[in-house]
């Protein structure tokens, strides 16, 4: 069965394998028995280990993270300020929905359940057919990405 994940009211089809900003990968999603789940982690800028998500399962935190849902079909983590640092919610079998906060050291992509926002600009109401594949965030919108990615 297809699935789908959506981030910022951008809806990506047709199982997507990750998310991309730029070339740095944010997540991978993958589909398991009953529905779709992210992997993803995140560092800080010294190097160290920040968030580890293994199968929609934290795995590790740090401890100025608060954790405020950790099951199978929905995790939530809030930085100290209590903004939504990752959440990945199953709404469905076949639909992921993704919000959080992603920096790098140049630049800051906020993905909310109504937009992304990357450099002021807001990116909405797309649809991606990412072909079994992986997607990127650019400054030209979500787009399929051709990359070489395990």
């Amino acid at each position: 069965m297809s699935y789908r994940v959506i981030i910022g009211n951008n809806f990506i089809n047709n199982n997507p394998l990750g998310v991309y900003l730029f070339k740095r990968k944010l997540f991978s999603i993958n589909k398991e028995k009953d529905f779709p789940y992210l992997s993803c982690k995140i560092i800080d800028d010294s190097n160290n280990n920040f968030i580890e998500i293994e199968k929609n399962k934290i795995i590790f935190s740090h401890d100025s993270i608060s954790i405020k849902k950790n099951i199978k079909d929905h995790i939530l983590l809030l930085n100290k300020e209590g903004e939504i640092l990752i959440e990945s919610r199953v709404v469905d079998r076949k639909t992921l929905i993704v919000s959080g906060i992603f920096s790098s050291k140049n630049m800051t992509c906020i993905i909310t359940q109504n937009y992304v926002l990357l450099d002021g600009k807001r990116i909405m109401h797309s649809k991606i057919d990412s072909d079994n594949g992986y997607v990127t965030i650019t400054d030209e919108g979500i787009r399929p990405f051709l990359c070489k990615c395990s």
